[in-house]
């Protein structure tokens, strides 16, 4: 069995809307066929990101069982003004318990919810989950200190209610200019965009989370930290070498894990040092499907020079007990 906890889906409903939309993020028609346009650039826009019979199809040619979908933070659709927002993530959560429904076991939802206004959101988030969604995905952007973090203690007071699972994903809190970043010329842009800054956000986030007490008040609540936590598997071993200097502080290795954190990395040595940092019984296999190869983010899994039973762990048996926890 193999479970993908990081999987992005647009449901037609959803495609539809966002087609009658003048401003990012949008849907429109070009030359070589229809795109979607976000804050920070375009990409092809069909059958991939939206057809779940195709998407299923996908599935079964990697063996992979079971996705958990959710909508990307990056696409720029919940950080909208509420009254712009509300309607989009509640057509995407009514889509996504619909696909619980008609694709049982193969499609689990995390909901999305309106981040401009956390009242509203945790009204979203309990309609979502108590119809059977699993928790929700939240922007990294959100956790850069525990200070910008104390925003969202009001979602997790519900989550913990609820024993809900949120997904933190790259993805801004307010809305952002049109830019095509891949377009930009000179110090590369796009690698610095995609790369550099987004995987020191969510190291930012692994801080706030995973290295702070700020999930002490909520037991009950399990978190996913996308793309192996960023950075901090390697860096670790530096974090203890600097914690040294403040007698009487445990140092970061010594500190159990909070967080989950996804092979969506890339690569086989990532993995690795996210078993050695995090432990075997906090990695999850995330294949940021369909906007990365999803046969490399699996190979990479089978490449990693980790025992039968951590990689089993990681490719199913950590998720399904995650999954278990919200049924």
């Amino acid at each position: 069995m193999t479970i993908d906890c990081h999987a992005h889906w647009i449901p037609p409903p959803l495609a539809e809307a966002l087609r009658r939309r003048c401003a990012a993020p949008r849907i429109s028609p070009t030359d070589d066929g229809e795109r979607l346009f976000t804050y920070q650039g375009n990409r092809p826009f069909g059958a991939a990101l939206s057809d779940l019979e195709a998407r299923r199809s996908l599935m079964r040619g990697y063996g992979v069982e079971t996705q958990l979908l959710s909508l990307a933070g990056l696409f720029g659709i919940d950080c909208l003004p509420v009254e712009e927002a509300i309607p989009l993530v509640r057509v995407f959560n009514d889509a996504a318990l619909d696909a619980q429904r008609d694709f049982p076991n193969a499609f689990l939802g995390l909901a999305a919810l309106p981040l401009a206004d956390i009242r509203l959101a945790c009204t979203e988030l309990e309609r979502a989950c108590t119809r059977g969604l699993r928790g929700a995905i939240l922007p990294a952007d959100g956790f850069r200190t525990v200070a910008a973090a104390a925003r969202f203690n009001p979602l997790f007071e519900v989550g913990e209610r609820l024993r809900a699972h949120f997904f933190v994903h790259p993805g801004p809190i307010e809305p952002l200019q049109e830019v095509q970043v891949r377009d930009l010329r000179g110090d590369d842009a796009w690698q610095r965009r995609i790369v550099l800054e987004t995987q020191a956000r969510l190291s930012e986030v692994m801080m706030t989370l995973n290295f702070s007490d700020y999930l002490n008040p909520y037991p009950s609540v399990t978190v996913q930290v996308a793309n192996l936590g960023g950075t901090i598997p390697f860096l670790l071993e530096r974090m203890d070498e600097v914690t040294r200097e403040r007698p009487g502080v445990p140092l970061p290795s010594m500190k159990p894990s909070r967080c989950y954190v996804d092979t969506a990395s890339f690569g086989a040595r990532g993995i690795e040092l996210a078993v050695a940092c995090f432990g075997a019984d906090h990695v999850v296999l995330g294949t940021d499907c369909p906007i990365f190869d999803t046969a490399r983010l699996l190979k990479a899994l089978a490449d990693a020079r980790l025992d039968t039973d951590t990689r089993e762990r990681i490719r199913f048996q950590n998720a399904r007990a995650l999954v278990a926890r919200t049924t």
